[in-house]
């Protein structure tokens, strides 16, 4: 089992939803409002920092993990996104 970790631009937050639905996801969690700061700048979708970001985590096989890291790869390309992130992780226990 893999974790995929996406921070994603919150602006960008429905196509990445459709993108998961067309690559078969078995389910996601959004949390929809994430702060902080690091290589895209700082995120606090306020008037002085504008940019909200969203994190958005799914839970799958291995080989369905690395499928929807390719496609949410590809489509955060073609669309020209510079500020979302993909992290895949193993998930290490279960409960």
């Amino acid at each position: 089992m893999k974790l995929l970790l996406v921070m994603a631009d919150a602006a960008r937050l429905d196509r990445l939803r459709e993108k998961l639905v067309e690559l078969g996801a078995p389910g996601y969690s959004v949390l929809p409002v994430v702060e902080g700061s690091g290589r895209t700048g700082v995120h606090r979708a306020d008037r002085v920092h504008p940019g909200a970001l969203a994190a958005v985590i799914v839970v799958a096989e291995d080989a369905q993990a690395d499928t929807l890291f390719e496609g949410l790869d590809q489509c955060r390309r073609e669309c020209g996104d510079t500020v979302t992130r993909i992290f895949v992780l193993p998930v290490e226990r279960q409960g």
